[in-house]
């Protein structure tokens, strides 16, 4: 009975879970049918999509991709606009570049076949010390969901460049020179706290280079000048941050340096005592008479003595006006223009001061026999004189050519050869001086130059004791001074030239002859 009871139970309960599994076929059945059901709406129908994406964003790879770029750079863009489920393209809508997830409405294109292709150039509003994210979006609107999936990422560089502007008035070798500049990127902004490389150049020879910096606004600090004794220098400013700032430079090719002092003199062309005298002029670079020298301290000196100081206006001109005293006779107007850095910067003019005209009084009646004396006795004294003139001319001639007439010049001349093609420019000159000059002085006249004697003190002595010309001898004397005492003073050809014109009025006054160089 309880075996009967036990096969009863037994048989309900895989009655029952037969009809558990039934049920559970039927619900896959059914649940498959639904889904092939729906997978054929959806693909005839684009419109209604799975998970509820009516598109996909793709961009094509791109070499690109995770570079740095240089601002201003022009990269393309391309990519596809289309549904992954049903393979359909997407054309007709906008598509837009957004940069740091803000759109840039500046760059767009329209799809043709779900394609898209956009130029776009690198902005230089990118900040150049952080990574960049591009995208390209839809900016039209669309039925549901666009899906993104790609994306760019780009670093940034920049270029840099000098704005550099120049000092206002020129600088003395050893002093600072000032560029008046700024360090910018190319987008204008300034670079603050940059090091800076400069170099100094005499031709294609560097002669220092180190750093300099800018500050906090951008500007580029003074740079100090080389003291060799030369100011036919250029500058080289060169600049470089990778790999976000780019390399620069620039050149300043002669930049506005000195290393002494001269003057285009303003003088009156006969300059009489005990009279009012403007001494004027413009303060120039003995080296570079281009170049002004303006708004520069100078003290003026008459005979010695100091006048006035001023500062020469913004073209580099000054004037004064100075009361002449009643000596006659050779004086020297002097231009001293002081220093930070103790140079002697001079510069010298000799000048021959006159003696007023005797005065005439047209209003006293002479007696007649005084009138008679004053016309015959000066028409005598005429007569007298041009005798006496020619007679002295003559023994002055004779005198002369029995002087000259074996002085040996032919090995001063050849040694002067040997300096000047051995490129020892100064030292030509100072032997021209030396041993022709001096030679020729002494042969005519037995004058030697005294111990004690400078070559200032000799110029005047050939002008007052031996009567030569002024306008001949102090310009030669000038320059050659300038050239022994103003060092450092380094000559070109065209100056040792310049020198020998210079010479050949004094060669001429002393012998009768020109003075020709065949070299």
């Amino acid at each position: 009975m309880k075996l009967t009871i036990f096969k009863q139970r037994l048989m309900n309960i895989r009655r029952k879970n037969g009809l558990i599994l039934i049920l559970v076929i039927f619900s896959g059945i059914f649940f498959n049918f639904t889904f092939i059901n729906l997978q054929s709406q959806d693909y005839l129908n684009p419109n209604v999509r799975s998970s509820g994406i009516w598109a996909t964003l793709d961009l094509y790879p791109a070499s690109f991709n995770n570079t740095r770029l240089s601002h201003n750079t022009l990269i393309t863009i391309q990519g596809r606009l289309y549904n992954r489920i049903t393979g359909d393209n997407k054309s007709g809508y906008n598509i837009a570049i957004e940069i740091d997830d803000v759109v840039d409405m500046g760059f767009t294109d329209i799809t043709v076949n779900g394609i898209f292709q956009i130029d776009y150039v690198v902005d230089t509003s990118l900040d150049i010390y952080t990574s960049h994210k591009i995208e390209a979006i839809v900016s039209d609107s669309t039925p549901d969901t666009v899906e993104y999936r790609t994306f760019y990422s780009i670093d940034v560089s920049t270029n840099s460049y000098f704005d550099i502007i120049g000092p206002s008035t020129p600088q003395l070798i050893g002093d600072f020179y000032d560029p008046n500049g700024f360090l910018r990127t190319e987008d204008n902004n300034v670079i603050p706290f940059a090091s800076i490389n400069y170099r100094w150049y005499n031709g294609p020879v560097m002669i220092e280079t180190n750093f300099v910096s800018t500050d906090a606004t951008g500007l580029i600090q003074n740079i100090p000048i080389p003291d060799i004794g030369i100011d036919n220098l250029d500058l080289l400013l060169s600049y470089n941050s990778l790999p976000e700032i780019e390399y620069s430079e620039v050149l300043l090719s002669n930049p506005m340096i000195f290393s002494n002092i001269s003057c285009i003199w303003d003088l009156p062309t006969i300059i009489r005592a005990s009279t009012d005298l403007i001494i004027a002029g413009k303060l120039i670079s003995r080296t570079n008479p281009s170049l002004v020298l303006n708004n520069k301290l100078i003290q003026i000196f008459y005979n010695g003595t100091l006048i006035r100081e001023l500062q020469t206006d913004n073209n580099g001109d000054f004037s004064i006006t100075y009361g002449l005293p009643v000596w006659t006779g050779i004086t020297h107007i002097i231009i001293l223009m002081p220093n930070s850095l103790g140079k002697t910067l001079i510069t010298t003019h000799y000048i021959d001061i006159q003696a007023q005209p005797n005065p005439v009084n047209p209003g006293v009646q002479a007696p007649p026999l005084l009138m008679f004396f004053s016309i015959f006795l000066p028409v005598l004294g005429c007569v007298v004189g041009v005798i006496s003139f020619y007679g002295y001319r003559y023994y002055k001639k004779q005198e002369k050519a029995s002087k000259i007439i074996n002085l040996p010049l032919e090995d001063k001349i050849n040694n002067l050869k040997i300096l000047k093609e051995s490129g020892r420019l100064e030292e030509s000159l100072s032997y021209l001086f030396n041993a022709i000059y001096m030679d020729l002085i002494n042969a005519k006249y037995g004058r030697k130059r005294k111990d004690n004697e400078t070559i200032r003190d000799f110029a005047i002595v050939s002008v007052k004791d031996l009567r030569l010309s002024p306008t001949s001898v102090y310009p030669f004397i000038q320059k050659v001074e300038e050239i022994v005492y103003a060092r450092p003073y380094q000559i070109k050809e065209h100056d040792f030239y310049n020198t020998i014109e210079l010479f050949s009025p004094i060669y001429f006054e002393l012998t009768g002859y020109n003075f020709i160089l065949n070299f």
